[in-house]
Parts: C-alpha cells; sequence; structure tokens
C-alpha cells in the first residue's frame, strides 16, 4: 500500500483562491478511477466524512472495509479531543499569546490529521478525503 501523491488529506484544505475553480470529490474520484467513493455520516464530527478506498476482491468487501475504516477515523477523531486540550492549555501555561498558542493548536491538528488519515489509509487502502469543514467540497 503505497502513498498517494498529491492527495488531500483530512486537515489540508485544498482550494485556491480567486479565479481558480475549487476542486471538488467528483474532482478527485476522476483523478484516482481506480477508486470508489464512500460517504459516511460521522457521530464524533456531526456532519459526513468521504472516503477515496482502493477496490477489493468485490464491490461488498470493498464496502465493508470503507464501513471499517470510518469506524476506526471515528476513533481517531474521538482520542483528537485530549491532545487538542492539552496542547492549548501547555501553550497557554508557558505564557504563549493566545494567537501564537491558537498557531500551535492548528500546527498540531494539521500533523494530527495527516497522520491519522495516512493510518487509516495504510490500514484499509481508504484514505479520508473530506470531513465537515476541512478536506475537500462536494
Amino acid at each position: 500500500m503505497g502513498r498517494l501523491p498529491g492527495l488531500a488529506v483530512i486537515g489540508t484544505v485544498v482550494g485556491l483562491s480567486g479565479c481558480v475553480p475549487e476542486p471538488g470529490l467528483q474532482d478527485l474520484k476522476r483523478s484516482y478511477p481506480d477508486r470508489t467513493l464512500y460517504h459516511f455520516n460521522s457521530s464524533a464530527l456531526g456532519g459526513e466524512v468521504s472516503y477515496l478506498c482502493a477496490a477489493g476482491s468485490t464491490p461488498r468487501a470493498t464496502k465493508a472495509r470503507a464501513r471499517k475504516a470510518h469506524a476506526a477515523y471515528e476513533v481517531e477523531i474521538q482520542s483528537y479531543g485530549g491532545r487538542f486540550a492539552e496542547t492549548l492549555v501547555s501553550a497557554l501555561e508557558a505564557g504563549t499569546g493566545a494567537s501564537s498558542a491558537a498557531q500551535e493548536v492548528n500546527r498540531d491538528s494539521d500533523a494530527w490529521a495527516r497522520e491519522a488519515a495516512l493510518k487509516i489509509e495504510e490500514q484499509y487502502e481508504c484514505l479520508p478525503v473530506a470531513a465537515p469543514g476541512v478536506g475537500i467540497s462536494k
């Protein structure tokens, strides 16, 4: 299972401002035609999370793997709350200003998001590509 060069992951907002059109899930799906796009409701995020999954032996097997990937990603998302709070509190206790603390938390969030998405890709061959407020647009 290799990495997918150029593929956006959760936490990395894709798109440029101005006149350049923002890529959407269908654009990404066209770029990776060997992957199937799945959407699942997220109890952790209160919206929908989308995944691009490598084909399995059957469409049913692929969807079952996508469901497992989603369940594992939900656990990753829920585990992040403690890390987020710890980073913020540590920065503030160290005397970091609110703006700098926010930047530190954002850096940590981006790093976590990449790690979590690649972990799910590595384990399930399903890459989280969109979630409420992050990733690419529908």
